[in-house]
């Protein structure tokens, strides 16, 4: 890779956080190129070169994300023991502490009218599509009860679960009488829920 390209990459990568960033921040309409630019240390002229108009911008974090979580190893492998579950649960919490800038800009987008599922391609497996995969290969090696839960709900309803904790942990704490503080030391019974979910669903032992 050329040093050209690699400052290409760089630049772009850049002007992606700082718009993740800004856009989790503030309503999207309120976020201008120029404040993306300043952000990420660049020209007003070069996000518009790389990204054009500030939908682009969207669309543009939205794929990274995806990218991002598309790179890492996938919850199950070939030949996947007993551990099943403890890397789904590893990889939740994982996604957890970083998700909450992406979730903000998604709720964002949607709240502008922006429609930020237009902005999925089909054919590019996403986070929530990746787990309902791991769901079906547990489902197919423990024979679950027929009428299951079905993969795809259930991977819905617990990436439902990690865009409201990550958006508005605070007020779902205080709601049911707890303390929004209560959300980081009890941070792994929350995870534990949506592991419990997934057993239920694959006919599976949580575990402790």
């Amino acid at each position: 890779m050329g040093s050209k390209t690699r400052d290409a990459v760089r630049t772009k990568t850049a002007i992606i956080d700082a718009a993740r960033r800004l856009f989790a921040e503030r309503d999207i309409s309120a976020v201008s190129i120029r404040d993306i630019a300043q952000a990420a240390g660049v020209s007003h002229g070069l996000v518009q070169h790389h990204f054009g108009a500030r939908e682009e911008l969207v669309a543009a974090v939205v794929q990274d994300e995806i990218d991002e979580f598309a790179a890492r190893p996938r919850a199950l492998a070939d030949g996947a023991t007993a551990d099943d579950l403890e890397r789904i649960r590893d990889n939740l919490k994982a996604g957890m502490t970083r998700f909450r800038d992406y979730a903000l800009l998604v709720m964002r987008a949607e709240l502008a009218g922006v429609e930020p599922e237009r902005l999925l391609d089909p054919a590019v497996p996403t986070p929530a599509m990746l787990l309902a995969t791991s769901i079906r290969e547990l489902q197919a090696r423990t024979a679950p009860a027929p009428g299951g839960l079905d993969p795809d709900l259930v991977s819905a309803y617990v990436n439902a679960s990690l865009f409201a904790f990550a958006t508005m942990a605070p007020w779902l704490m205080t709601a049911v009488g707890l303390e929004p503080r209560d959300y980081e030391t009890r941070f792994d019974e929350i995870i534990d829920i949506s592991v419990r979910l997934i057993a239920l669903a694959v006919g599976a032992p949580a575990g402790s």
